[in-house]
């Protein structure tokens, strides 16, 4: 927690030796956004993946307007990416500051808690948002989030997996079953939708374009990804 009293997330690798390596490895850069309601757990997401830690519910406290932390990671197929993580506020008074963070967004994870009915009858609306703001061809996944809670007590389950798995289906979404508690399939979810937009991505690109790696050659600047037009100048179309 930062001097404000907000929650500040920070990789622990960001600062020794293996980071600093890393970072002159990636290769691409992607902003991915969580978003849904306040209190369905879109920080305890976020610190578990890059921390590894739990936060403790003394120290979790609404995230005001929004926050982000990076973490490279290596994906099966595709070399290093960078990915920039931002958690968002979930009460609607922040909405209209939180609204530009969804920019350039190249994936969107719509957390729910599927102890509360309503989070989920709110995830067409933050779908909805999602699409009109963000990238055109943003991945978007459902998360349903404190798994932990319904598999010590089922009868506190408001929302059932067949129902979410439907919806998700519908609107081509990726789907999980979340627990940052019990680290249940975070790193999964993660990992899953960074290979696809990558994947997605890589479509858009000649053969001529990649090195003998296979990774799409593209240029780093400002931590911003540049995008290679076909014409024959090459310029950079940001």
């Amino acid at each position: 927690m930062d001097s404000t009293g907000r929650n500040e997330i920070v990789s622990d690798s960001r600062f020794d030796e293996e980071h600093l390596d890393l970072e002159n490895r990636y290769n691409q850069f992607y902003k991915i956004i969580l978003i849904g309601d306040t209190n369905v757990g879109k920080t305890s997401i976020i610190s578990k993946y890059l921390t590894g830690v739990f936060p403790q519910s003394s120290s979790c406290i609404p995230t005001i307007a929004a926050e982000f932390a990076t973490k490279i990671i290596q994906i099966k197929e595709g070399g290093y990416i960078k990915a920039q993580i931002w958690d968002t506020a979930g009460q609607e008074r922040y909405k209209s500051i939180t609204f530009h963070h969804y920019r350039k967004s190249a994936g969107g994870l719509i957390v729910y808690d599927i102890t509360k009915r309503s989070s989920f009858d709110n995830v067409l609306s933050w779908l909805k948002e999602l699409q009109q703001l963000a990238d055109k061809d943003c991945i978007i996944a459902l998360i349903g989030n404190k798994s932990d809670i319904v598999q010590s007590n089922p009868k506190k389950r408001e929302v059932t997996k067949e129902e979410a798995q439907s919806f998700a289906y519908l609107n081509h979404l990726l789907f999980y079953e979340t627990s940052a508690y019990n680290d249940e399939n975070i790193n999964d979810i993660f990992e899953e939708i960074l290979q696809k937009i990558y994947n997605e991505r890589r479509k858009f690109y000649k053969p001529n374009r990649e090195n003998n790696n296979g990774n799409i050659k593209l240029s780093v600047r400002n931590d911003k990804c540049c995008n290679f037009s076909e014409s024959e100048d090459n310029k950079c179309n940001c």
